[in-house]
């Protein structure tokens, strides 16, 4: 081992590892500036204290207090057997000491320069675009991004929202799919999916620009289409017209799939006449409802866990034509939390989901409840009753109760 190694070694010892690390914060966060302003170090071992008065050739405190100058220690280690000092002692044992506050000058700087040439986009010559500008920059939206060259996203961005602008007549009157959109625009299908910095972004400017917070209807104002199809809600026997979709579906006792693109082009169902529609978890209800009851069962939907988007517009619908909804879940964490969600959403009223429900439920099969159940709104004796007996009850398991409920005289 040479000297400059055996110096290194001394100097990396672990009594002195709290001077460095004081001394580092110190010349970061002040531009790297080696100052006579003391750096302070309190309750030290008494190693700690031999090491560093050691290093400086100071008589030992009696309090274990040291007070270090910068400008000291620079001196001392310039002496030293490794020849530097201590910004260049501080990069042998632990790397770089970087220049925080040239680092956030260069950062504002370059925040300044991203916002300028931001609202000098052609875009930006729309007072829409600027004030989503202005309010994208106040809600540090960027920032949450965690992105590596914000510029250009934005500037991408821009030029998407600049071609929607000018084509938003035209795009309305033959709306597209928007991956569709991406793929025309950006050469990938998927560069505007909603978990993409650009489709995040993208749905942020559109919002704003449309004042509306709802994805769908966001899009919609500029003629670009979410999917439509692979979201849907499995539906039996809701009342349609007359050899339409729906109609069929319910005239000839078979479930049917809703996607987005039905509702929005109408499938003939006759929401005025829904009446009562009762609400499952699961498709096995479903089914055995169409087979054994077959026309016979009152207008059910499954929800196949929380409602989806096509679900909701399904619902939405319903509701909004009158019709009263009833819903059942499985009689654990997560099928409680779909009904309390439904409840409060729509004003469903709770179907078989009570206390006595539940007890009734537990002389057939059961399975153990895995979680704690908190407040049930509807029924507050459900949830302790739940926790104090420690069974789950899914739906499946009290088919024939809910078919009984389901059946049409």
């Amino acid at each position: 081992m040479n000297d400059r190694d055996a110096a290194t070694a001394v100097l990396g010892r672990p009594e002195l590892t709290r001077l460095w690390q004081a001394a580092r914060h110190r010349l970061e966060r002040n531009g790297r500036a080696i100052t006579a302003a003391p750096i302070r170090l309190d309750d030290l071992s008494p190693a700690e204290v031999d090491a560093v008065c050691g290093l400086l050739g100071v008589r030992r405190p009696a309090d274990g207090r040291i007070r270090v100058s910068l400008a000291v220690l620079d001196t001392a280690l310039l002496k030293s057997a490794l020849g530097g000092g201590v910004i260049a002692t501080l990069e042998v044992l632990s790397g770089p000491v970087v220049d925080r506050r040239a680092e956030r000058a260069q950062a504002r700087g370059e925040r300044e320069t991203l916002w300028r040439t931001a609202h000098g986009h052609p875009a930006a010559s729309d007072a829409t675009v600027q004030r989503w500008l202005d309010a994208l920059r106040r809600r540090g939206r960027l920032a949450k991004l965690d992105l590596v060259d914000p510029a250009v996203l934005v500037e991408r961005t821009l030029d998407l929202v600049g071609w929607l602008l000018i084509n938003r007549a035209d795009s309305t009157a033959a709306p597209v799919p928007l991956a569709v959109l991406a793929a025309d625009r950006f050469g990938d299908a998927h560069a505007l999916d909603a978990d993409t910095a650009l489709g995040a972004l993208a749905f942020d400017a559109v919002c704003v620009l449309s004042e509306s917070n709802d994805a769908r209807r966001a899009w919609a104002a500029f003629g670009v289409q979410l999917d439509r199809l692979s979201s849907s809600a499995l539906a039996f026997m809701l009342p349609g017209m007359p050899e339409s979709l729906s109609g069929t579906a319910a005239g000839t006792g078979e479930p049917l799939r809703v996607t987005h693109r039905m509702i929005d082009r109408g499938f003939g169902l006759a929401s005025e006449h829904a009446g009562r529609v009762w609400i499952c978890e699961n498709p096995a209800i479903v089914s055995v409802a169409a087979d054994r009851l077959g026309t016979r069962c009152a207008p059910l939907v499954c929800l196949e866990g929380m409602p989806g988007t096509a679900a909701i517009r399904l619902l939405t619908a319903l509701c909004t034509a009158g019709a009263s909804l009833a819903v059942h879940t499985d009689f654990d964490l997560g099928g409680l939390a779909i009904a309390s969600h439904v409840i409060a959403r729509f004003g469903a009223t709770p179907w078989r989901l009570g206390t006595a429900d539940y007890l009734a439920a537990l002389t057939g099969p059961s399975v153990a409840l895995v979680h704690t159940i908190g407040e049930t709104p509807w029924d507050l004796h459900l949830g302790p009753t739940m926790n104090e007996r420690r069974r789950a009850v899914h739906e499946e398991s009290i088919v024939d109760t809910l078919l009984d409920d389901l059946r049409l005289d």
